[in-house]
């Protein structure tokens, strides 16, 4: 069967190995990239990814076969739709143990510490008006089971449905009263911290630890955040945001990347959103479907997707005290181009990005470039017969002529059908010749896909940067 865009099949794979979309062989393993290393698209060697990467990706069907060894959630038990479990959890003391930097020990008859405004709910389950211990023995903390809400159309694939809800969703949304849309004061001297952002949100990030779904609503619509906030986090952790490709979501991201393992490693809090229903298609889609807004709409205050990211920062911010100097995207596909349109249009917040099987693209759409080749760097590509010569528009995003781009890690299989790995290169060409740092890691003979432990190999080469880094 030809693999395209769009198509579903789906295949069993053993345990241990992650696949999606369209058939490609099982990867080789990776090796730890080097952090401190810089590496220009001329130089670059190659390093074969391991287990689980596929022709397809996130293209149709993303999902298939994550869960053929018993498909279960091993997670926290909150998100119970959750495909990727948690297999760190065993080396916690407490998946659900509270952080240290959370008071959560106080009487009923102490002083309220959250004024909501809504005298109503007192007789709630959840007592909002007063600094009540978290009931930490059910996965939503209310005393009574909350059914799951299971209305996602792209859980259709999974075992067992993703928990769209709150946290700890009582049935009302009790938003958070921050005085105004935000409230995070911070010194914009010369401390080199990103300006302050009023960007507008309700909803909030539960003072909790493990692995949950939460709700925050941008520019009048609901979306879903897969958390997972390890008990080592501390009181200032990085923050690693995970963007899907197409037809994904924030669970699916999760369990590619297995940012869950990292997280309970490393003590890194990590958020993977899920994108929106587009109506229409753009230089990446042909018609509908579910991916990341980038181009023509660059707006960070009108384009929802970027309205979210923003507002996801601050909120783990306020919520868990993550680092602003510390915070990273990373994306594969469709979720590889908004991880560089993120970096691009918000790099006064984002100390470092990793894109795979994404790149610039110059063509009039992904699809009119089909090059695949061999080779372990891109010098060697551009020798091959059939390497593309576009020229046009840069997309998602422009690479900045002047000024900071943060640092990327561009990684990208030279045998990819679908997202051709022309594209990776000429983002690194670019890059390189505008005076921005970038590391490209080609993976020769490999197709659409990523390894599976893929957050734990990148996380060498974000650790070692800051906020301020080019």
């Amino acid at each position: 069967m030809a693999c395209r865009k769009g198509s579903v099949l789906r295949r069993l794979l053993p345990v241990g190995l992650l696949a999606s979309g369209c058939g490609d062989p099982s990867w080789t393993d990776w090796m730890v990239l080097d952090g401190s290393a810089v590496i220009d698209s001329g130089t670059s060697t190659v390093v074969s990814p391991s287990g689980g990467g596929d022709d397809g990706g996130d293209r149709g069907d993303v999902r298939d076969a994550l869960r053929d060894a018993g498909g279960a959630d091993a997670s926290d038990g909150d998100d119970g739709g959750d495909a990727s479990g948690d297999a760190s959890d065993a080396d916690t003391p407490d998946a659900d143990a509270a952080l240290p930097s959370f008071d959560v020990g106080a009487t009923p008859d102490a002083e309220p510490t959250v004024d909501v405004g809504n005298p109503a709910d007192a007789g709630s389950p959840v007592d909002v008006r007063f600094d009540v211990p978290l009931d930490r023995g059910t996965p939503v903390d209310v005393g009574f089971d909350v059914p799951l809400d299971r209305g996602n159309p792209v859980d259709s694939g999974f075992d067992v449905p993703v928990d769209r809800g709150s946290p700890v969703d009582v049935g009302v949304d009790v938003p958070v009263d921050r005085g105004s849309p935000v409230d995070v004061p911070r010194d914009e001297g010369s401390t080199g911290l990103p300006p302050s952002d009023l960007v507008a949100y309700t909803g909030s990030f539960a003072a909790r630890t493990g692995r949950f779904t939460a709700t925050l609503t941008v520019r009048g619509e609901r979306r879903s955040v897969v958390l997972v906030v390890p008990t080592n986090a501390g009181t200032s952790p990085p923050l690693l945001m995970v963007f899907h490709g197409t037809n994904g979501d924030g669970a699916v991201a999760m369990t590619e990347s297995n940012a869950q393992a990292l997280a309970n490693s490393m003590g890194v809090v990590v958020a993977a959103p899920s994108s929106r229903w587009r109506p229409v298609g753009d230089f990446d889609h042909a018609t509908e479907e579910t991916y990341w807004e980038t181009a023509p709409n660059a707006d960070i205050d009108n384009n929802q997707d970027l309205v979210l990211v923003r507002a996801i920062m601050v909120e783990a911010q306020r919520a868990y005290g993550v680092d602003p100097t510390r915070i990273y995207a990373m994306g594969h596909s469709n979720g590889a181009f908004f991880a560089q349109f993120v970096a691009v249009l918000l790099r006064d917040r984002i100390a470092a990005f990793s894109e795979n099987s994404g790149g610039l693209v110059r063509c009039a759409r992904t699809t009119s470039c089909t090059f695949e080749g061999d080779g372990t760097t891109c010098a060697a590509l551009r020798a091959q017969s059939g390497y593309c010569a576009c020229a046009g528009a840069e997309l998602p995003v422009a690479v900045p002529t002047s000024g900071r781009m943060p640092p990327g890690l561009l990684t990208h299989g030279t045998r990819d059908p679908l997202v051709s790995v022309y594209y990776t290169c000429t983002l690194a060409d670019l890059m390189t010749a505008r005076g921005h740092t970038q590391v490209t890691q080609l993976f020769n003979g490999e197709g659409h896909g990523v390894p599976s432990n893929w957050a734990q190999l990148l996380w060498p080469f974000f650790a070692s940067r800051r906020l301020g880094d080019r």
